[in-house]
């Protein structure tokens, strides 16, 4: 693709702006852990949501690729069921959590069950918090811009955002986060009038649409739609949820951001669906994975295609950033800090810069080895919640056992994961996260 010269200033000027933002955050007094995973627990509202929405947003793709190939199923499994999730946590869950002032979800696991529970959840949050969709994403927008191999895309698509982490903690990912909040929003805005201009609006997209793209279940089956519920539930057990909830200094500033992010969500899954109706409207050949790129491309003209571009980018890198701290403070804090508890605070923060290096290059193999967006979003999110959504709800709301949380876990991920095999290799049809979850809860009932 060949972009005009200012596009290219755009896009650069941007990665300077967010370098130097995530450089320039100063280091606050107290704590050092504190300051340093939790930016001191003192987020603001604006801070807090930006920094929450844009978290959510990496896998815009997609959600891309969802809508262009199924339609309104996106904006029902994307957006309406983690809604409605968005809301039970803010009214039933984030007191809970908030009040512990803890540090992170093994943290509860330690305090509910054992210090074995915690290790084995952190080791979960590990493997399914290693940003490999995001950098993905990255590497199919670099190849698009620059025409570039995939693997070059890769390695570039990680250098910005581990040096501004390696020097700035959670700080500098919520600030630079911020600054990524205004560019994703204006990027995709940019899209829906341009082409409404050229192609029309209602009329066009359901004379160019099949009729199932404009329905709530598309082609799928009832029973993945319903799978796709549960992966909704994935908030309830995201280590950057609770990382920004723990974060805020009050918990009126983590339900009122929450409240207030769901309202930005739905304006940016409804963006997102309606620029894949009208890419499959106007362009049905394209590639699914690259079919938002590739559509909003033919119909911005120069600048506004500059902004488009870093708006994208700027998604990315806000969730990239964010799911890379997360995983590598699994293996600082909730596993090196467990297994040698004399660490101190200045040897966990550089074992946490270590590891940033460590979990990016896993995400760099896994977005080498994966080619759908929505294949490796699916898989991680059915590991994840078959392990950890059971012992994790338990834990605020009942009074269970200590074996009952580990063994909960380990069900829960061991069926999920045979479950997958069998499902890839079309041996089951059941969806994996109904095996994980019943596994998880019939040991947890059991144990209890």
């Amino acid at each position: 693709m060949n972009l005009a010269l200012i596009d290219y200033a755009i896009l650069i000027g941007y990665f300077v702006l967010v370098f130097a933002v995530g450089f320039w955050v100063k280091k606050d007094k107290g704590d050092k852990l504190e300051n340093y995973f939790l930016a001191g627990r003192k987020l603001t509202l604006p801070l807090f949501v930006a920094t929450l929405v844009t978290t959510w947003y990496g896998n815009f793709l997609s959600m891309g690729e969802l809508a262009f190939s199924q339609g309104l199923v996106m904006w029902l499994t994307q957006g309406i069921f983690w809604y409605v999730v968005y809301f039970f946590v803010a009214f039933f869950l984030v007191e809970k959590i908030h009040k512990t002032k803890l540090f992170s979800i093994p943290d509860q696991l330690e305090a509910s069950y054992s210090k074995g529970t915690a290790l084995l959840g952190a080791g979960v949050n590990l493997l399914l918090m290693v940003p490999a969709v995001y950098i993905l994403s990255l590497a199919y927008i670099c190849e698009l811009i620059f025409g570039w191999d995939k693997i070059p895309c890769i390695l570039l698509g990680t250098l910005i955002p581990l040096l501004y982490m390696l020097k700035g903690g959670f700080k500098a990912v919520v600030y630079t986060d911020f600054i990524q909040f205004i560019f994703m929003f204006a990027g995709i805005a940019l899209v829906i009038p341009f082409a409404y201009f050229k192609y029309g609006g209602w009329d066009f997209l359901v004379t160019n649409l099949p009729s199932s793209h404009l329905t709530f279940t598309g082609d799928w089956s009832w029973q993945l739609i319903l799978a796709w519920f549960l992966i909704a539930m994935w908030s309830i057990v995201h280590p950057g949820f609770y990382q920004r909830i723990f974060a805020s200094p009050d918990l009126k500033t983590a339900k009122q951001g929450i409240l207030w992010s769901i309202g930005f969500w739905f304006i940016f899954d409804m963006m997102i669906n309606l620029v894949g109706l009208y890419a499959f409207a106007a362009m049905p050949e394209l590639e699914p994975a690259t079919s938002l790129l590739v559509f909003s491309a033919s119909v911005l003209p120069v600048v506004f295609k500059g902004i488009f571009f870093t708006g994208l980018v700027a998604t990315v890198m806000s969730t990239l950033d964010s799911l890379g701290f997360s995983s590598a403070m699994s293996i600082s804090y909730d596993i090196c800090k467990r297994v040698k508890s004399d660490l101190t605070q200045d040897q966990v923060i550089k074992i946490n810069k270590w590891a940033l290096v460590f979990v990016m290059g896993l995400g760099i193999i896994a977005a080498i080895y994966f080619e759908s967006l929505i294949e490796l979003m699916y898989v991680r999110g059915t590991i994840a919640i078959s392990a950890l959504l059971v012992p994790l709800l338990g834990s605020y709301y009942l009074k269970p056992k200590s074996k009952a949380g580990f063994w909960s876990i380990v069900a829960g991920l061991v069926a999920a994961a045979i479950a997958s095999l069998l499902k890839h290799y079309s041996i089951i049809e059941i969806e994996p996260i109904f095996i994980g979850l019943l596994m998880s809860l019939i040991s947890f009932a059991m144990i209890k």
